[in-house]
C-alpha cells in the first residue's frame, strides 16, 4: 500500500483552530485492490504536527537554497557602464 493523501484540518473549516476546534488528521492508503482511509487519533496529533513541521521547514531550507544555486549558475552577460 501507499499513502496516496495525508489531510490536515481543522473540525469544521469554517471556525478558527482552537481547542473546541482541533486539528484532525486522515490519512488515505491505496493498493490495486483497496483503498483506506483512517483518522489519527488526537493523542498522535501532536507528534505528527511537529513532524509535519520539522519535514516542512527543512525542505523549504532545502528549496531556497537549490533556487540560489540555479539563480547562481545563470548564465547572465555582463553589464559594464
Amino acid at each position: 500500500m501507499k499513502i496516496t493523501n495525508l489531510t490536515i484540518q481543522p473540525n469544521r473549516s469554517w471556525e478558527p483552530i482552537s481547542a473546541r476546534n482541533p486539528l484532525k488528521a486522515t490519512v488515505k492508503l491505496a493498493s490495486e485492490t483497496a483503498t483506506v482511509e483512517t483518522i489519527i487519533p488526537d493523542d498522535m496529533m501532536e507528534p505528527l504536527l511537529r513532524l509535519v513541521a520539522d519535514i516542512v521547514s527543512r525542505a523549504a531550507v532545502q528549496n531556497v537554497a537549490d533556487f540560489a544555486l540555479d539563480v547562481q549558475a545563470l548564465d547572465v552577460p555582463q553589464v559594464t557602464a
